[in-house]
């Protein structure tokens, strides 16, 4: 009988998934411009046509619609289908590897938050604060939640960590890239960090702790590192253009969130 609740509560959180990956690109799209993200309903900004519930079904209207707007034909972007599709298999990456409780509910939207950053950083360069600020209030909620279940369970195992390491982690996480930030600017007269950044690493480190979240920032200097020598490699890389950290640090931020524990584990085992 558990594991039936279990597999129906699995489903429906994947659902929910699916639902909040539709939301996520109304959130790209409007968020970069100003846009009030309610109003005005869900068309097509070619015809100005409103977008029918039956065509705003996740992946499954895509599909039937042939990626184009049923009023005007014009193409939808094939990442509308893409962000609905990620964001339902990051939910599910959770949901697989944790036990539902507060831990990972907030895991699985901050997966959300960080795959919108990842899109809205990459196009834009900007980090909103709204987005960071969700990913904070997360923080929050499993610091306060760890003050009486500070052990994250999961299906293949269990790790703890203490209220304190939360705090530690937000604020030495942000405390040492603003040293970075004022120690660039010193040093080469220009910003190396944008402050959508500093403020998006102390949130995480308070969602993840100091521990993990000290490996996401070494995790997500090797992925910079790593796009950088393939843009260069390439012959596409503008030395004098800055590019966009965000992703990097949401994608070393989920890694982490997944897999941080045991990789920290293997590292003191190995040393």
């Amino acid at each position: 009988m558990n594991g039936t609740v279990e597999i129906v509560s699995d489903v429906f959180l994947a659902l929910i998934g699916l639902c909040i990956g539709s939301f996520l690109n109304v959130l790209i799209y409007r968020l970069p411009l100003g846009m009030n993200i309610a109003s005005p309903p869900s068309h097509c900004p070619k015809c100005n046509a409103k977008i029918k519930w039956y065509d705003n079904i996740p992946l499954v209207s895509y599909l039937v619609l042939g990626g184009k707007c049923r009023v005007c034909k014009e193409k939808i972007p094939f990442r509308y289908f893409f962000v609905e599709l990620a964001n339902l298999l990051l939910w599910v990456a959770v949901l697989a590897l944790f036990d539902l409780s507060v831990y990972s509910v907030a895991y699985a939207l901050l997966s959300s938050v960080l795959l919108a950053i990842v899109f809205i950083d990459a196009e834009h360069q900007i980090i909103p604060d709204s987005l960071n600020l969700t990913v904070a209030i997360l923080g929050v909620a499993v610091t306060v939640y760890s003050v009486f279940f500070p052990a994250i369970t999961g299906r293949i195992g269990s790790n703890e960590v203490l209220w304190w390491e939360h705090l530690a982690g937000g604020a030495g996480a942000a405390a040492l890239f603003l040293a970075i930030y004022f120690l660039y600017r010193l040093i080469r007269k220009k910003e190396g960090l944008g402050g959508g950044d500093i403020k998006l690493i102390g949130a995480l480190g308070l969602v993840l702790g100091y521990r993990s979240v000290l490996l996401c920032i070494g995790a997500s200097a090797v992925l910079a590192c790593i796009y950088l020598l393939i843009m260069k490699i390439a012959g596409k890389l503008d030395p004098a253009k800055p590019f966009a950290f965000g992703p990097f640090l949401a994608a070393a931020a989920y890694l982490c969130m997944l897999f941080g524990n045991d990789l920290i584990g293997l590292y003191l085992r190995l040393f």
